[in-house]
């Protein structure tokens, strides 16, 4: 796992921890040469679902995830993560797809 980098992920997403807390996801181990700097908090954007409204870019502190930095009306969302919080299943199930269209260079 020290191949992580933030430039080559797949999904980004807030989410519940309710999968550790089950003991349905498992942890691995701690990944070498970990930079927390290298993983900045992304920012977010919320939508108008019926589309009146701009995209509304959503930028939260890095040490904590309940407090929002920046707030604004955008033009064009450039394809940002939803600002939502999506369960441990919806996580699950999301990344269960990615995974299964993504090429597989993994050795």
């Amino acid at each position: 796992m020290d191949d992580l980098h933030p430039e080559n992920a797949i999904f980004c997403s807030k989410f519940g921890d309710l999968g550790l807390i089950n003991g349905e996801w498992t942890m691995h181990g701690k990944v070498p040469e970990w930079n927390r700097a290298e993983w900045p908090m992304p920012d977010f954007v919320t939508r108008d679902p019926l589309g009146f409204l701009k995209p509304r870019l959503v930028r939260y502190s890095d040490i904590d995830l309940f407090r929002t930095e920046a707030a604004y009306w955008i033009d064009d969302d450039h394809g940002l993560p939803t600002d939502s919080v999506a369960g441990s299943g919806a996580v699950e199930r999301r990344m269960t797809n990615l995974l299964k269209a993504a090429p597989n260079d993994r050795n």
